[in-house]
């Protein structure tokens, strides 16, 4: 019962952050791109505050800690603004497979160059499938699309790879909301300036249907996180990984459904190998967890 639980909590949270792109769609050009990541940053900011002082979570950082975090909240301070550019100058369904393979491919790296991860054959073929993937999007968006919008989807996939494999450096002496939350409160310390400095327009908060989709979009963001969190609690990290990569699914069928995007035979051939290429460590992993289950049975 509770590994249903834990799959139906991560299959809602693949439907928030494939939700992503509509809403910086639906916000388009009303909010500069700097802009609305650090106003949704200071709103989840006040959210979560109460909580963690509740859970008395806030706890200085140590010294030997202090160059970790440092890298992990550069990588974080470059994950909002290069996405929403991506989302709005190319098609949803484009801008997140080039994030995605990115996220992957950076993950690998910092993991095996500085995690100490083992670079098994299954991660070697996961890593040419990606970039196969990566090639087959990035040189179709390169017609299509700008090479800004395309490069920038690939900065921030880059910085999100980043930024969730340098917090486990971290995360075995702070919670993860509490490194959530000083995720957030860097980007509000980096982003805001940027947009002062580019002479962003600072909306002040109002009723607007654009303010109401940046709380959507907030909303999104929050409970994205603490349902994937929740439910690998009930689950096999593997099982949730697989269930997450719906989250390309979702973000592709959204494009297509509410802004007539078109799935050409190209974009759907990469699509195809990055999810083959995510979806095989995680495979592999439960095949071994299943052979290992058995053969405990047997003896």
């Amino acid at each position: 019962m509770n590994s249903k639980k834990g799959i139906i909590l991560i299959f809602i949270s693949t439907i928030m952050f494939g939700s992503y792109g509509v809403w910086s769609r639906l916000m388009g050009d009303s909010f500069g791109a700097f802009y609305q990541g650090w106003t949704r940053a200071l709103i989840i900011v006040i959210l979560l505050l109460p909580i963690l002082l509740w859970k008395k979570q806030i706890i200085p950082i140590a010294r030997k800690d202090l160059g970790w975090f440092a890298i992990f909240l550069f990588f974080t301070s470059l994950t909002q603004a290069p996405l929403y550019y991506a989302f709005n100058h190319m098609d949803i369904g484009s801008a997140t497979l080039l994030f995605f393979v990115s996220m992957l491919l950076t993950m690998s790296f910092v993991g095996i160059m500085f995690l100490g991860e083992k670079n098994t054959k299954i991660k070697i073929i996961s890593f040419f499938l990606a970039a196969i993937g990566l090639y087959t999007i990035f040189s179709f968006s390169l017609v299509v699309f700008s090479l800004l919008a395309a490069s920038l989807a690939i900065v921030n996939g880059i910085a999100s790879g980043g930024e969730v494999s340098f917090s486990k450096k971290l995360s075995g002496n702070y919670s993860a909301l509490y490194l959530t939350w000083t995720s957030w409160v860097v980007i509000v310390l980096t982003n805001a300036p940027i947009s002062f400095l580019l002479g962003e327009v600072q909306h002040l908060p109002s009723l607007d249907i654009v303010w109401g989709y940046q709380i959507g979009y907030t909303i999104a963001s929050i409970l994205g996180f603490w349902l994937i969190i929740e439910g690998l609690k009930y689950t096999e990290a593997s099982i949730g990984g697989l269930i997450g990569l719906l989250e390309i699914v979702f973000s592709v069928l959204f494009g297509i459904i509410l802004f007539k995007e078109e799935l050409t035979l190209r974009v759907l051939t990469g699509a195809l190998l990055i999810i083959a290429a995510a979806s095989l460590p995680h495979v592999w992993n439960l095949s071994n967890s299943l052979r290992n289950n058995n053969n405990r049975k047997l003896l």
